[in-house]
């Protein structure tokens, strides 16, 4: 299947077992009382990144498998896609929520001694950045191989940052992807992520009307899988420039409030209201 093909059937068979699985799996966490309040304290289904997760990876599963699709650069993207979305469910499960931010955690983790879920998932998100970026491209050099492990974590980290008002992760991961779309083309490295966009596109609609909530299980994962084509697909300066942006951005983040910032700014006030009920 050429690469153009691959990726559209990756997009249609990934959103429509999203519209199979998201409304039975948001039913199930009902019913199992895995519910968490959202922005506004209304108890709601959260980790629903979980299913999104799920229907990508079955979805370009079967198109590698079966559609005789080159998995060198796509198969390591969708390891990482299932350990993003493994590492933001157990800290949805188990985390405390008491600890905030990367710097939060790591004070934690020097004060008090105590290793939180955040602190674990961030590590292993980052292993597996690593190996995947390894195993996609085994030639790149060592200091390339750690600036772009570093953009692919702080992604996974920023969009985690971004999903605490409805539907605004979703919204920049689809963004994310049509401008990566533009500048790059459909390469190899693309192939999960576009299969992750067509199940965020499925599950879009239960975001914003505020019925269930990606979780970190949801957002890690739309994150991770951006950075993974931005830094296989693109120029060095291009990687530099955006590594440079998400240092920013947490920095930023450590002492003010992204949602502020936001609500600060008339456009991105309107995109970010934008498809709310």
């Amino acid at each position: 299947m050429r690469g153009g093909r691959a990726h559209l059937a990756c997009f249609v068979l990934a959103w429509a077992f999203g519209l199979a699985v998201i409304p039975r799996m948001r039913d199930m966490m009902e019913r199992s009382g895995h519910l968490r309040p959202n922005y506004a304290g209304r108890l709601i289904p959260a980790s629903m990144g979980i299913p999104v997760a799920i229907s990508a990876a079955l979805a370009s599963g079967l198109v590698l498998t079966f559609g005789g699709h080159d998995a060198g650069s796509s198969l390591p993207c969708l390891i990482l896609l299932v350990a993003c979305a493994f590492a933001g469910a157990v800290d949805d499960v188990f985390g405390s929520g008491g600890s905030r931010g990367i710097a939060g955690h790591l004070r934690a983790l020097v004060r008090g001694r105590v290793l939180t879920t955040g602190i674990l998932k961030a590590a292993l998100i980052l292993v597996f950045s690593v190996l995947a970026i390894h195993a996609a491209s085994p030639d790149s050099k060592a200091h390339l191989l750690a600036l772009d492990s570093l953009v692919v974590a702080l992604a996974a980290n920023f969009s985690n940052l971004l999903d605490l008002r409805p539907g605004r992760a979703s919204k920049a991961y689809l963004a994310g992807i049509a401008a990566l779309w533009l500048a790059t083309g459909l390469p190899g490295p693309a192939l999960v992520p576009v299969s992750l966009a067509g199940a965020t596109l499925a599950g879009i609609g239960d975001d914003l009307a505020e019925r269930s909530m990606l979780g970190d299980a949801g957002s890690n994962p739309l994150g991770a899988a951006l950075g993974y084509w931005l830094v296989l697909s693109t120029s060095f300066a291009a990687r530099m420039v955006a590594l440079a942006a998400l240092v920013l951005v947490h920095l930023f983040a450590e002492r003010h409030s992204i949602t502020a910032a936001i609500e600060r700014n008339p456009a991105l006030r309107f995109l970010d209201a934008l498809g709310r009920k």
